[in-house]
């Protein structure tokens, strides 16, 4: 398999990563609707709690080495580095691997324990997908990989097709068994879907590697790459908190209430504006490292307006859409789900901006600038982790809500105002 990474922007390619985006929130939400209208109020909770914590647990488990390695992987091709690029593959796959056990082991121990000392009911949905997270870590390690050789549309295509339709399949054949839908035969359904995926896409990891590269003696370089990959670590991390933590948080403000459940869902719904600029990036930001390795400033520039331009008005069209049908959209979860219609709203307005600006954060954290990324993300998610507690006391999911949205809205517009500020710079 043969590709090359195309530095000529194209829409149209970025577009149809969004529509994979579009199958992959269709199937998943299938699968969510499914669940919320099999499970009880409490299992659906436990669902909901198991895959935000997991969520959350998966970027921390990379390393950051799944975002670096669009960096890494992309300019050691271009630049025809293979003993490097060998070594970053070895070293990469070994440290998540070995620090995704290690979580699980920490995870699954530190809850038993505390499900001792409180005399609680255990969770074991959570601690069985915890199960599951070096195969999710890894997975999303390869998903990376794959786009940075220029493959994008093949690696997104698995992640965001292929995997939600095997789930849904899984999904569907245990209802049709003898054995009961519960928080935990789901968990065990969404680990298989990601078992399998990862076979997959470590087969056309495998033939993407360039040829005799077995036979390069690798040259590692741990050190560099952690130091260049952990500030992207802590950022998604606190990103990943701000988005998935609310479900946590209303967890422990209302214990198995209904709140966890209609905000799990109105975040879904309206965080699904979210994914155009997770799925947008892929595309961009592997052509974005090559430009900054080459020092192209105004192809950079060039590169980040197209985006925008690209992908501004599919954000337009989402939230119209979710303004006049997000009521019917919710209803088909169960009737109480509608009463989580403003939040939903809420959530939507914040992901606009984060998928607007989605790629602003890597750029300045490309160009070195890892700080002031660092510090202005810590700050929204002490503003978001704050406010949810207090306004989510007094208002339940509507709280949880308006604090994303606050935070969110405020961290990406003070970085796009950074990033201005850094082109004013360099053009000075």
């Amino acid at each position: 398999m043969d590709y090359h990474l195309d530095l000529h922007s194209n829409s149209f390619r970025s577009l149809g990563l969004f529509a994979l985006a579009l199958a992959n929130y269709g199937l998943m939400y299938s699968a969510n609707i499914l669940l919320a209208r099999w499970l009880s109020v409490g299992e659906f909770d436990d669902y909901n709690v198991a895959v935000s914590m997991i969520t959350m647990l998966s970027t921390l488990a990379t390393l950051g080495l799944e975002k670096y390695a669009l960096r890494a992987v992309a300019l050691l091709r271009d630049r025809e580095d293979w003993q490097r690029f060998r070594g970053f593959w070895l070293f990469a796959l070994r440290s998540i691997g070995a620090f995704s056990l290690l979580l699980v082991v920490m995870l699954s121990s530190s809850l038993e324990a505390f499900w001792l000392l409180n005399r609680a009911e255990a969770h074991t949905a959570i601690v069985v997908f915890a199960a599951f997270l070096p195969v999710i870590a890894v997975t999303l390690f390869l998903v990376e990989v794959i786009a940075a050789h220029g493959a994008q549309l093949l690696s997104v295509t698995i992640y965001r097709l292929f995997l939600p339709a095997i789930y849904l399949v899984l999904l569907i054949g245990l209802s049709a068994s003898p054995v009961n839908v519960s928080a935990l035969a789901a968990v065990l359904c969404f680990g298989g879907a990601w078992t399998i995926t990862l076979s997959m896409m470590w087969t056309i990891a495998k033939l993407l590697m360039p040829s005799g590269i077995k036979k390069t003696a690798p040259v590692m370089q741990g050190r560099k790459w952690l130091k260049g990959s952990l500030p992207l670590v802590l950022s998604s991390l606190m990103l990943t908190v701000m988005t998935s933590g609310g479900v946590i948080i209303l967890e422990i403000l209302f214990p198995s209430g209904v709140e966890v459940g209609i905000y799990a869902v109105a975040a879904q719904t309206g965080g699904f504006i979210s994914l155009i600029g997770t799925s947008t990036n892929r595309y961009y930001l592997p052509m974005m490292v090559v430009m900054i390795g080459r020092g192209d400033r105004q192809a950079i520039q060039a590169l980040m307006k197209q985006r925008t331009l690209a992908v501004g008005g599919l954000i337009l069209t989402l939230l119209v859409i979710l303004i006049f049908a997000g009521q019917s959209i919710l209803d088909l979860f169960g009737e109480h789900f509608s009463a989580g219609y403003h939040s939903m709203l809420l959530i939507a307005s914040g992901a606009c901006f984060s998928a607007l600006f989605a790629d602003v954060p890597y750029y300045l954290q490309f160009m070195g600038l890892h700080r002031i990324v660092l510090s202005l993300t810590l700050v929204a998610m002490i503003t978001m982790v704050t406010l949810s507690f207090v306004l989510g006391t007094g208002f339940g999911s509507l709280g949880v809500a308006a604090a994303y949205m606050t935070a969110v809205m405020l961290l990406f517009v003070s970085l796009r105002i950074v990033a201005n500020l850094h082109f004013r710079r360099m053009e000075g």
